[in-house]
This record gives C-alpha cells, structure tokens and sequence, in this order.
C-alpha cells in the first residue's frame, strides 16, 4: 500500500485486458469488526481498472482525492520491473484521465508516473461518481498521498500535503501547497528540514489544533531510530507551519507489524482525539486499527489498539481517513484468485465504512434501521418497507462497480430488466436520511 512515488520509462505497445474483474470483485468484501458502532461498507461507484490508492476524503465528506497510475501497479513492483523494464502486459484498460504520459528527461516514447486525481459531490447522499485529474498534475514526477487541511466550513485549503519524488535522490518527500481549492492547483514547495531527511517521508496527515499549532503525523520506512521498518512518527508547530520540531517516534504504537498510513481524527461528541492507521494483522493482511490519546496534547500517549476493519477475503486493506462524522474512506486491494496473470494480477478501489447514527453537518443522517428490502435475494421484484411514517424520495439502485442502474420513487421495483448480480442500494427520504442495502438478483 505504499504510494508510487517513483519514475518509470516506458514503452507501450499493445493492451491486454486480462481477467474479469466485476466477477471477482463481486466475491470480495472487508470486514468490519465494530458493528455496534459502524454499519454500511461498499465500494465507491467510482472505482476504476486504475490503480487507486492514498484515498483521502474531506472532514465534510465532500471531496475525494488519490494517487493513481492506469496500470496494475502492484503486480508491476512485485515483479522487479523497475525503473524501465515495462511490459504492455500491466495495462488492461483503465482510463488515463488526460496525464501526461510522454513529457520525459530521456527521450522514451511514454513515461509513468502517479498524479491526483479529485472527485466532487454536493451532498452526503449522492455518490462520488467521476474522477477528475487535478490541476496540480504534472508532467513525470509523480505526486502521491494527497492530504487537504481546509479552512472550516469553507472550499478553500490552507494546507495541500502531497508527497513527491522532485529531488536529486528521487525519495519520497513530504510537500505543500499553501492556500488553494478543493481541486488544488500549482507545483508546491517541499516540507523545511527536520521534516524532509534523505531519507522517505510519506503518507502525511496535518491537523489544526488552534490558530499557532499544528501536529504533523507520517510514516517512514527507512527513518533511524524506528521500530520496524515501517513507522509513524510525528512534528509539532507552534508558528502557523513556519517552523517544526523534531520528528519523533510515536513508540506507543509502532512495533514490528509496519505501523503506517496515520491519521488523526477528533471524535465530534466526546472530543477524545483517535489514531487510525494501516499495520499488519494476526490473518497476515494489513487491516485499519486505531487507538485513543490518554494525555491532551500527547502525541505520543496512545492507548491499546483495536481492529476497525480487517481484510476478510481480500488481499489487504489501508489508506484510512474519516470525515468529521467518523464515516471511514479506505482503500481495499482485490487479488486474482486463480493467478491467471503475474501483469494482471492485483486491483485497488476505494471503499466506504459509514458510521452508526451520526448526525452530519448538512441534516443528513447515514442510518434508518426501520427500512427493510424484501425478498432478498429476488428473481423479479423488490418490496421496500419502511416501519415509520418517514416518506422514500428516491431509491437508487448500482451495480458491482458502482455504475447506476436504476432509479425510482416506488416502494415495489421490478427488476427484470437487471442482469443477475450483486448490487447496492441508496435509499433517501425526505428528511434526508439515507440508508445503504445490498441486493442480490438471481
């Protein structure tokens, strides 16, 4: 789950598309493990063949944002094809979204490397649709771990953290754009020393704690004085981001499971702030854990660590951020059962774990445990039931991959023109409750 940060030249001459992808990842699911306190999980309608990683959604929930490359990357590092070594066979597909992939330093016919990729919804119950290449892409550096700090209640960002390999050593450095929107433009400028080292800095997470002070968190695989070789370490601000502390080890947390992929997030009812992060599980996949702070304004005073989600049947998961409502967005990596391709052979989408009955921002709320769909599964027709007065506006109906197959405002739907599947339901009123269903049709 590390970001590409890195360049590639390429040669691209033919496109193999490779497995069937929905069929496999219909197969597929996390798990998660705090159902008293998290319902609905699914994968974004906007999941791409691409690989789609370093997901980071806004605190209002409004704004996603990734890393991406149009190929099966994971397949391509595994395979030690690095730095130019590419074979046409890892590409299957997956839309480029308008990158830049010819400008390069050595003259090579194509050129690979990771931008950001934004995406936008009005509401917290519509679905983030379309990706859209932001307007800080650049021509072969490859950017990564985008991590927006907004202004509140606004769509202005004072901080655009993003990690990129624009140095003569080409490691991962930790960069910022300073004051820009929420599709954010420009090149930035790389973190001031003690932050940035020779050595890797990756996935940051930046937090305003008042009007002076920030807390930084990030991960390093290669930083001395770590635990593993894979850590989460941390710098405070006192003066706006003008300056920063030493980086410490957040030794409360890191042992040798590869801690990393931090995020900081303060629970809106308690105020109790909470750690989430990506680290090795007991099954061998990475898995989402999060701990609790035990001192105020310790960044080091972490308590013990509870599993949020676990990978289930899938090859691993990570990349956690939360929007204000503790509604999780992560990144989920689907493996080839039957091995058919060493090129095609892994997958990335994001994905979605909702919180149990929080109230949002904009009078929504992202559970009725009173709606029920019936018979699930079904050949032909579906009976929604709601046991309250509260009236459905609109109920939405999307395939495996997320595209939108029906919509109406009935409580009975027929199904028959719907091929057998899988499929996800949105169901609105109203009031602007919604709810999340999975259907089955056989």
């Amino acid at each position: 789950m590390r970001k590409p940060i890195l360049i590639i030249a390429v040669c691209f001459n033919s496109i193999v598309y490779g497995q069937n992808w929905t069929l496999i990842k219909d197969t597929i699911s996390p798990t998660n493990e705090l159902t008293l306190e998290f319902d609905s999980i699914y994968k974004q309608p906007l999941s791409t063949l691409g690989w789609e990683d370093a997901l980071h959604i806004s605190n209002d929930g409004l704004n996603l944002y990734c890393t991406y490359l149009p190929i099966d990357f994971l397949s391509f590092v595994l395979n030690g094809e690095l730095p130019n070594n590419f074979s046409s066979s890892y590409l299957r597909g997956a839309p480029d979204f308008g990158m830049d992939l010819i400008t390069n330093p050595i003259g090579s016919t194509e050129w690979l490397h990771s931008d950001i990729l934004y995406a936008h919804r009005n509401t917290l119950s519509d679905s983030f649709n379309v990706w859209t290449l932001s307007d800080m892409s650049r021509n072969f550096y490859s950017e990564g771990a985008p991590t927006p700090a907004f202004v509140n209640n606004t769509n202005s960002v004072e901080f655009m953290m993003f990690t990129s390999n624009d140095n003569v050593n080409n490691n991962t450095d930790i960069w910022v754009i300073n004051n820009t929107l929420e599709n954010p433009s420009g090149t930035g400028t790389p973190m001031p020393s003690p932050i940035n080292t020779l050595n890797n800095e990756d996935n940051p997470h930046l937090v305003r704690i008042d009007n002076n002070n920030l807390v930084l968190v990030y991960d390093s695989d290669n930083l001395l004085g770590g635990t593993g070789d894979f850590d989460i370490w941390f710098s405070t601000s006192a003066d706006n981001g003008t300056s920063w502390t030493a980086p410490s080890e957040v030794n409360t947390i890191n042992t040798t499971n590869k801690e990393h992929q931090p995020f900081l997030h303060q629970d809106f009812t308690s105020g109790n702030w909470f750690l989430y992060y990506s680290a090795y599980h007991t099954d061998g996949k990475l898995a989402i854990f999060r701990a609790q702070q035990m001192t105020p304004n310790n960044w080091n005073s972490w308590g013990a660590s509870e599993l949020v989600i676990s990978a289930g049947n899938s090859a691993g998961i990570g990349e956690p951020t939360l929007t204000k409502n503790g509604d999780i967005s992560f990144v989920l990596i689907y493996e080839d059962p039957n091995s058919n391709s060493i090129y095609n052979h892994f997958d990335s989408d994001p994905w979605f774990l909702q919180k149990k009955n929080m109230t949002t921002g904009i009078n929504e709320k992202t559970e009725i445990s009173a709606i029920q769909i019936y018979p699930n599964p079904t050949s032909k027709k579906i009976n929604i039931n709601i046991n309250t007065k509260k009236i459905i506006k609109q109920v939405k109906i999307y395939n495996s991959i997320g595209k939108l197959c029906l919509a109406s405002e009935n409580t009975i739907i027929d199904l028959n023109e719907l091929s057998n599947g899988i499929y996800y339901l949105t169901i609105q009123l109203v009031t602007g409750e919604i709810e999340r269903k999975k259907l089955i049709k056989q």
